[in-house]
């Protein structure tokens, strides 16, 4: 059984292309924080399709193609200028070109619907994906032939390709400036090359690739293509390789499950249809919201789970350490100031053992705990009076909270103390 009809395969591909080309290209927007430049552009392409279409009088690919790339250049343009010239931030100027546009391009509407050209508001922000539905098309995948979709394929779906391909083949041969430009655009300035104009560069890929798809799927489906993706696999790795990676891999199943839920849910409930675009943004939106929430690197019950462990073992460290001070022997020991719930997680663990209730001893492995905690104190203390320069009456406090980290970070400290052209930041 096909889990979707033949007919269905280009508006179905020309999501997927929509969404796969513009992650890649958002990763970047993402880590430069430059977020809302998808936005921006989303928004200012339209006075350029509907420029395009109060000039040609038509609807011709090619000049809608030239007149929202030109409206997108000037957008990258303008907010450059804006931000180096106009002293404004660059959040700021963003904001201020694409309201402007966006404002521009709806009056246009109005006029060019009132004359004579035909332009549907909502085609702006939905896009036209059921018009590319293959009504032709065989009932069943197994008849397509590589022809018969040659012969058939839509115009958009080739501007969706290019455009895929382009944004490809930028990512893959000019990853390490992009990595570097994004991260460290001094350092790229030092190595030879000018981040302004890898920066230039991707704007104008950004631009294409907004303009190839605001025709298929519209302003709301590009935004979300561009930001939400990219923004989701930040919730999983630090590695920008693996960002990339992860996103496309979310891309992809946000294009396939979205578009498939739009033909099923009319289907089993009767309703009315629902537009692939919106549908599609509304699962980007649901798998970052679960995202965020169940991720293991960085999502909030992770994050919240992690924090209760690493407060239980400081607690826990905390008891044998003061237990241990005492001659291991629990007379006259303040055990009403300790959380009940400590000593039993600490008992459950072996560092403590009660023969009589309401009485705690250390075990063997207690001890060692206790020893290996006060171990990493008195080096802290050394490292912080002899390499940092704390006043060893200061110190003492410090120590005691820097004990539970461990001796890694305090090798990583020492060693970048000892190599002064070790760098601030780290690329991932």
């Amino acid at each position: 059984m096909n889990l979707i009809p033949a007919l269905d395969l280009f508006p179905l591909l020309a999501s997927v292309l929509v969404l796969v080309g513009c992650t890649m290209l958002g990763n970047f927007l993402v880590l430069r924080r430059q977020s809302l430049m998808g936005d921006a552009l989303s928004h200012t392409v339209l006075p350029g399709v509907v420029g395009a279409y109060l000039v040609f009088g038509s609807r011709d690919p090619f000049g809608l193609f030239i007149g929202a790339l030109v409206a997108g250049l000037l957008t990258v343009t303008s907010i450059e200028a804006l931000r180096r010239y106009g002293r404004i931030e660059s959040n700021a100027a963003m904001g201020v070109v694409f309201s402007i546009a966006f404002a521009v391009g709806v009056v246009l509407i109005r006029v060019g619907h009132t004359d004579h050209v035909d332009l549907d508001p909502n085609c702006v922000l939905y896009g036209q994906l059921e018009l590319l539905v293959w009504f032709d098309a065989p009932s069943s995948f197994r008849d397509v032939g590589f022809t018969d979709v040659y012969h058939a394929m839509p115009s958009s779906i080739w501007s969706l390709l290019i455009m895929v391909l382009l944004s490809a083949l930028f990512v893959l041969f000019c990853f390490k400036e992009l990595r570097l430009a994004s991260f460290d655009p001094g350092l790229s300035r030092t190595l030879g090359f000018s981040s302004r104009a890898i920066n230039m560069v991707l704007m104008l890929l950004v631009s294409v690739a907004t303009v190839a798809s605001f025709e298929a799927v519209g302003s709301v489906l590009v935004i979300a293509a561009l930001l939400v993706p990219s923004s989701t696999a930040r919730l999983f790795t630090d590695r920008l390789k693996s960002q990339i990676l992860v996103s496309i891999l979310v891309a992809f199943f946000c294009a396939v499950s979205g578009y498939l839920m739009s033909t099923w849910i009319p289907l089993l409930w009767q309703g009315e249809s629902l537009k692939a675009s919106g549908t599609i943004t509304v699962v980007s939106g649901i798998v970052f919201g679960c995202s965020l929430l169940f991720s293991p690197r960085y999502g909030y019950w992770m994050q919240r789970s992690r924090t209760r462990q690493l407060a239980d073992q400081v607690a826990i460290e905390d008891v044998v350490v003061l237990l241990h001070k005492s001659h291991r022997t629990a007379v006259n020991f303040p055990w009403s100031t300790i959380d009940p719930r400590i000593l039993a997680l600490a008992t459950k663990r072996g560092f403590l053992q009660s023969p009589i209730a309401g009485q705690y001893f250390l075990t063997n492995a207690g001890q060692n705990l206790a020893l290996e905690v006060q171990g990493r104190r008195s080096r802290w203390l050394n490292y912080l009076v002899t390499e940092v320069g704390l006043a060893p009456d200061h110190a003492p406090g410090t120590a005691e909270h820097l004990e539970h980290l461990g001796d890694d970070l305090l090798q990583k400290s020492v060693d970048t103390m000892d190599d002064p052209s070790h760098p601030s930041g780290e690329c991932p």
